[in-house]
């Protein structure tokens, strides 16, 4: 059993697209029945309260069109976290200034660049030989497609998907300097939860950043 701080948003980073509370009951859910220990806090006092108590911190918080207010504070805090992080769906788009994020998470949401279709059918393809992602059934599910992420050569990309006719990742694992990372892009809403892709996923990476199972 780890010790999970899950960071949602929904409080001091809201937006108007994304059910957090409610993603983020969900994947405290997933984990907690796999004999996981969650706290889920939504401000960043509770967050800079509460880091030192977690062995692994998952974010579910994204940021919107431009920086928020609260950013300098964000990466303040999250630069203090030395342990394994895991980011969910928008959290790739977080910290737009702060380089430091992208390079422990192993890519980025890049404004201007990235772009996501309308949410619907989504079918993935795993492009790894890691345990993470072996046997991994079914990889179909409804959620966004997120497209055009900038990812690290240093990162492993476990899952893609085809959009106009390019190839996107959409989960990498990142192992570097003995810390690991990981990121999934699955988990717009609760709908994309109640496809066993997305809490099989969460669990595998989950187990992959605890150390649980091998690269």
């Amino acid at each position: 059993m780890s010790r999970i701080l899950l960071f949602s948003g929904g409080g001091d980073y809201a937006d108007p697209w994304h059910p957090f509370a409610e993603t983020s009951a969900l994947v405290a859910g997933t984990l907690r029945a796999s004999h996981h220990d969650v706290t889920v806090v939504d401000t960043l006092d509770a967050l800079q309260e509460s880091l030192d108590d977690g062995d692994l911190l998952v974010v579910n918080a994204g940021g919107g069109p431009t920086a928020h207010p609260l950013d300098d504070r964000l990466a303040t805090i999250v630069s203090g976290h030395r342990g394994p992080l895991l980011a969910l769906h928008v959290a790739a788009t977080l910290l737009p200034g702060h380089d430091e994020w992208e390079e422990s998470l192993g890519g980025r949401w890049v404004r201007g660049v990235s772009m996501h279709p309308e949410r619907g059918a989504l079918r993935l393809r795993a492009v790894s030989d890691s345990a993470v992602v072996s046997g991994l059934e079914p990889l179909d599910t409804i959620d966004e497609a997120y497209s055009w992420l900038r990812v690290s050569p240093a990162a492993e990309v476990l899952l893609v998907h085809d959009y106009d006719d390019t190839e996107h990742p959409a989960a990498w694992t990142l192992d570097r300097d003995g810390r690991r990372a990981a990121y999934t892009s699955l988990g717009h809403d609760p709908a994309a939860y109640e496809s066993p892709l997305a809490g099989a996923l969460l669990r595998r990476l989950t187990a992959w950043l605890t150390a649980d199972v091998p690269a």
